[in-house]
């Protein structure tokens, strides 16, 4: 693994959370079906459970070797394991906090299998993934890029790569992801879908940021992290300099 600045923050900045809420069994910004429409339902739980639904449905395969970058706190790999038992799954991650609390949500469920590696180096052999998933993961790689090639080597011919990010809306990853070998299949942008959801689980967020008891220092970035209204996060993405895009990618 590298042991680059970035890697190492990232690392210990995650770990921190997850030490003091563990309970939470997603940390995304969740997704609203109908953002048009007005809704009271504030279940931040059941909008960031719906973002890995949306991506991960309908998934391309009923069995085989599943691979998740960045598999946060297990939550996202519980879900797709209820309905689908026959699959393979490993969960890779840079948070030896998110990997413990992955392993205790899916056990005693076998053929599972967690470690702890960066994007650009993944410990999996070339071909043996029929799918590899990453959920608003990706913005976050030291390299992107090196990930996307990645994830061609590990995807088999004719498997499938389901990725889900943050990107400006000049350079979005089209080109490098067919230039590392991957066919897009479909592409879209649920950024108004996403929004809708900061929107209406912004005090919910803020909440929990202060639930944490971490240095007031630290307030603004967790702040922007969780996506709260107003922090630069929040009013990238609402104002179009971000995007939520969601790609369905095939070998």
């Amino acid at each position: 693994m590298s042991d680059g600045s970035l890697i190492e923050s990232m690392q210990r900045f995650y770990n921190a959370i997850a030490r003091r809420s563990p309970d939470l069994a997603f940390i995304n910004y969740g997704f609203v079906d109908h953002p048009d429409e007005p809704s009271d339902d504030l279940d931040l739980f059941r909008m960031c459970r719906r973002l890995y639904e949306t991506v991960l449905e309908p998934f391309p395969v009923t069995a085989g070797t599943v691979v998740e970058v960045g598999c946060g706190r297990g939550g996202g790999a519980r879900l797709l394991l209820e309905n689908k038992p026959d699959l393979r799954y490993v969960g890779l991650d840079l948070s030896a906090e998110h990997l413990d609390l992955t392993r205790r949500r899916l056990e005693p469920r076998p053929s599972t299998h967690v470690a702890m590696a960066d994007a650009g180096i993944l410990p999996i052999a070339t071909g043996a993934a029929d799918v590899l998933y990453s959920i608003e993961a990706a913005q976050h790689f030291e390299e992107p890029e090196r990930f996307y090639r990645e994830a061609a080597r590990v995807v088999r011919p004719g498997g499938w790569c389901l990725l889900a990010a943050l990107w400006p809306p000049t350079r979005l990853p089209d080109a490098p992801l067919a230039s590392a070998g991957f066919h897009i299949v479909d592409r879209r942008d649920i950024t108004a879908n996403v929004v809708a959801s900061l929107e209406r689980t912004s005090d919910l967020r803020q909440e929990l940021i202060d639930s944490l008891d971490l240095p007031e220092r630290f307030r603004p970035l967790l702040l922007s992290w969780a996506g709260v209204r107003g922090t630069p996060s929040y009013d990238n993405l609402a104002t179009g300099a971000m995007k939520y895009v969601h790609y369905r990618l095939q070998r």
